[in-house]
C-alpha cells in the first residue's frame, strides 16, 4: 500500500506522509500480486484519490460554472502518470531480467517528460533469484543500479531507486517479545543496508485489532538535515490512502496529534 501511495505522491508532486515532494516520472514493477488485482487496488486508490481530493475544504463551495473546471483538476490529481509493471517471473540479478529492466528505464527516460525518473521495485525477495544472504550475489545486482542511475543523469535530472523489501523472523528476549533491530532486522545481506541512503521500517501497531494502523520509522536517513520524525498511520479499507495520526520528532519528543475522534473525515487523509 505504501509503495502504491509513494508512486502516485511522487508522480503528481503531492505531499508523501506529510514531506513535500516534486514531480518526477515514475516506474513501478511489482512483481507480488497478479495483475488483476494489483489493477484492482490501483483502480481503488486512483477513485479514493479524487474523493479525497473533492473532499478538501477548499472545493466545498463551487459554483456550477466551475465544476467541469474542478472535475478535470480531480482527475489529472486523481491520476497521475505512473508506468506500472506487473510480472510473476522476473530476476533481475541475472542478465535478462536486469536487461529487461534496463530497457523499461531507457524507454521511459526517452519517451517521458525529462524529469527525474523514480524506480520502484516491489518485493526485492521476489524478484532475486540468488542468495540474498551472501554479499558475493548482492554486491554486483547493486553495482549495476549504481551504474545504471550514474548513467541516466547524463540524459535526466537524476534517477533514484525504492526498493520494497521484508524483515527476517523477529528475535524474542527472555520473555517473548521481540526485539527491534531496526534496519539490522531486514532480511538478506548487510551490503544492502549501507548501500541504501535512507530506510523506512513499517511496523503493524501491537494494539490494533482492526490491522490498519502502523509504526513508520527513519531508522537510516543519510542525507536528512534534520531528525526525521516517527510516523502512525492508519490506512482506509474504502480509499487505501493513509490518514496521519502523528508525527513524533526523537530529538525533541514533541507529538503533533491528529487522530480524529469522531468518524474519518475524507478530507484528513492524505
Amino acid at each position: 500500500m505504501l509503495a502504491l501511495h509513494t508512486a502516485n505522491c511522487i508522480a503528481r508532486g503531492s505531499k508523501w506522509l506529510g514531506f513535500r515532494t516534486n514531480p518526477c516520472n515514475v516506474l513501478r514493477l511489482q512483481v507480488e500480486l497478479p495483475m488483476y488485482m494489483d489493477r484492482e487496488r490501483i483502480d481503488k486508490y486512483c477513485v479514493g484519490s479524487k474523493t479525497i481530493f473533492l473532499a478538501k475544504d477548499e472545493h466545498k463551495e463551487v459554483t456550477s460554472n466551475e465544476l467541469d473546471r474542478l472535475d478535470n483538476r480531480a482527475i489529472d490529481y486523481a491520476y497521475p502518470l505512473v508506468v506500472s509493471r506487473t510480472e510473476q517471473f522476473i530476476h533481475i540479478d541475472e542478465s535478462s531480467g536486469w536487461e529487461s529492466l534496463r530497457k523499461n528505464i531507457q524507454t521511459c527516460i526517452e519517451t517521458l517528460p525529462p524529469l527525474p525518473l523514480l524506480v520502484i521495485l516491489d518485493p526485492l525477495f521476489k524478484m532475486f533469484n540468488r542468495d540474498l544472504s551472501s554479499e558475493l550475489d548482492v554486491k554486483p545486482m547493486l553495482d549495476k543500479i549504481d551504474l545504471i542511475m550514474e548513467d541516466a543523469s547524463q540524459s535526466i535530472p537524476g534517477l533514484s531507486f525504492i526498493i520494497i523489501h521484508h524483515t527476517r523472523k523477529s528475535k524474542t528476549d527472555e520473555q517473548g517479545n521481540p526485539i527491534q533491530m531496526g534496519s539490522q532486522d531486514a532480511t538478506g545481506s548487510r551490503a544492502l543496508l549501507r548501500w541504501a541512503d535512507t530506510i523506512l521500517r513499517i511496523d503493524p501497531s501491537p494494539k490494533d485489532s482492526t490491522l490498519t494502523q502502523v509504526n513508520a520509522t527513519f531508522t537510516k536517513h543519510r542525507n536528512a538535515e534534520d531528525v526525521l520524525p516517527r510516523l502512525v498511520l492508519r490506512w482506509s479499507r474504502d480509499t487505501l490512502h493513509p490518514q496521519i495520526l502523528s508525527r513524533i520528532v526523537p530529538k525533541y519528543e514533541e507529538e503533533e496529534e491528529m487522530e480524529l475522534r469522531g468518524e474519518l473525515d475524507l478530507g484528513q487523509l492524505e
